[in-house]
């Protein structure tokens, strides 16, 4: 009854899990279901053979029994007890029924013992196979697993979009770039500082000069030069430093001249 009532549950147990049941977990309970049967059959294979040995053992005390009272008999024929020698006769054929028997029984169980050798033969190469095949579905199971969710994975995936994120965040990066240096730009006088690049030159121009004259060198072809506008044609001229000085007394002599 309760194994009935046990195997109705274990159905409907299957039938609620049997859409979501996994390849693995039914696997491993299917060999581990018939390593346990493995198991009890080699104890029922282990039992018989001990009942087949016991069986031998009974029926070989039988018929050295039997012997024994025959024996008996032939001691009281030779002593003229008849009586004694029936009862003994009578004692050895007990025996000797008894291992007829035991004969019989001894040969159905070998019989059995035989046919449970062989079912354990052959549920142990049942095993044998189903542990290969376990392992086979099993890495097989693992592998389509692996694969469906790489598909997934794949399916979810759109290159195209990707590539359209990372260009528009390219065009973002470059903007704001571009607004940090404007910004930079902006935070500074230009002005102020071409003006001060320009008079770093001029000063370290006019100690060159100072230094060449109190060296005695000739003027450098690259030395400053102001630039003027002629009279005559309104054009700008260049003039070089060394001759300002003399430029500007000869304007002041011209000047008192004329007054």
């Amino acid at each position: 009854m309760f194994d009935r009532l046990a195997q109705i549950i274990k159905a409907a147990f299957n039938a609620i899990l049997g859409k979501v049941e996994d390849p693995q977990m039914m696997l491993e309970q299917t060999y581990n279901d018939l390593q346990n049967n493995v198991i009890q059959v080699r104890q029922a294979v282990a039992q018989a053979i001990a009942t087949e040995k016991q069986l031998e053992q009974q029926l070989q005390k039988n018929k050295d029994q039997a012997a024994t009272w025959q024996n008996r008999a032939a001691m009281a024929v030779q002593q003229n007890n008849d009586e004694l020698a029936r009862q003994a006769l009578q004692r050895k054929q007990q025996y000797a029924q008894a291992s007829t028997d035991l004969e019989q029984q001894l040969k159905v169980q070998k019989e059995a013992t035989s046919g449970l050798r062989q079912r354990l033969t052959e549920l142990e190469n049942e095993l044998q196979k189903a542990h290969t095949k376990k392992q086979v579905l099993i890495a097989r199971d693992k592998a389509a697993k692996a694969t469906m969710k790489a598909n997934e994975i794949l399916s979810k995936t759109n290159s195209n979009g990707t590539l359209n994120v990372i260009e528009r965040m390219e065009t973002k990066v470059l903007e704001r770039e571009a607004k940090a240096a404007a910004l930079g730009e902006l935070g500074s006088d230009q002005l102020d500082k071409q003006f001060k690049n320009f008079e770093g030159k001029t000063d370290i121009e006019m100690e060159l000069m100072m230094l060449k004259g109190q060296m005695g060198a000739p003027a450098s072809s690259d030395q400053p030069k102001l630039i003027v506008s002629d009279k005559d044609n309104q054009e700008p001229v260049l003039l070089e430093t060394k001759n300002v000085e003399a430029i500007e007394a000869q304007d002041v002599r011209e000047l008192k001249t004329n007054d």
